[in-house]
């Protein structure tokens, strides 16, 4: 099995549902037209919140959990090939697994009134967008332990280290802003939802990029042991970098 069209469409179906949905929303007249990184103008939840846009949202949504899931999934099973010894690609798998319900719950309930939609809206957010940073956090921690690495690979890594220490960056910085400026924080408080989510879906598409040149694909056998880490090319991506 060739894994990486999971990794893709996982990356880039969040990214155009929320893409699409907001560009049909603008033009019912539901949200306004703006640059919602920079203009801060509406929030992801508003775009997806009323007909018909409420309905795109849903049909793109709703399969992204399962498919993101399915990304960390096979993560899970090839740091299983790479590093057998090491637990924290469990850790790893359980958190993608309540962000992917997270992220459920959020979508299911999008738009609906009351406190108690409210509220599970709310739990949905947190869990995905924490979940799947920390997650994204483990994975790269246990890339680095892959030594020595190529280096158009340990690029990757960097790169995508890079984005969690930025994300968590800009995270700390939302609640400080918060707690000193409360009214000037809610001014900006969409485009860093905007932008904390396009870096997340970033860190999954650098996810792309490094199956992509580690070569690795997906085997089923027969015998002790299930799941195989990569057939016919070397479960090492420090060995291998060509394209496959």
């Amino acid at each position: 099995m060739n894994p990486r069209p999971v990794a893709l469409w996982a990356a880039l179906l969040p990214f155009f549902a929320v893409h699409l949905t907001y560009l049909l929303a603008a033009s019912f007249g539901l949200v306004d037209w703006c640059m919602p990184y920079i203009d801060s103008c509406t929030s992801i939840s508003a775009t997806g919140r009323e007909p018909p846009a409420s309905y795109l949202f849903r049909a793109l949504m709703l399969p992204a959990a399962p498919l993101l899931f399915f990304y960390w999934w096979l993560n899970h099973a090839w740091l299983g090939a790479l590093l057998p010894a090491s637990r924290l690609r469990h850790w790893m798998l359980m958190l993608a697994a309540l962000a992917s319900l997270g992220l459920v719950a959020y979508v299911t309930v999008l738009g609906e009134a009351g406190q108690l939609w409210q509220r599970q809206r709310r739990i949905g957010v947190v869990l995905f967008f924490s979940f799947t940073y920390l997650a994204q956090l483990l994975l790269v921690a246990q890339l680095r332990r892959l030594q020595p690495l190529a280096p158009e690979l340990r690029r990757l890594v960097a790169s995508m280290l890079g984005l969690c220490l930025l994300l968590l960056g800009l995270g700390l910085l939302t609640v400080l802003w918060d707690l000193v400026d409360g009214e000037g924080y809610d001014a900006v408080e969409d485009a860093f939802e905007w932008n904390l989510s396009l870096l997340l879906q970033t860190n999954i598409l650098l996810g792309y990029c490094l199956w992509r040149r580690s070569g690795w694909q997906l085997a089923v056998n027969s015998g002790p042991g299930g799941l195989a880490g990569p057939a016919r090319e070397t479960d090492n991506p420090a060995a291998n970098h060509r394209k496959p």
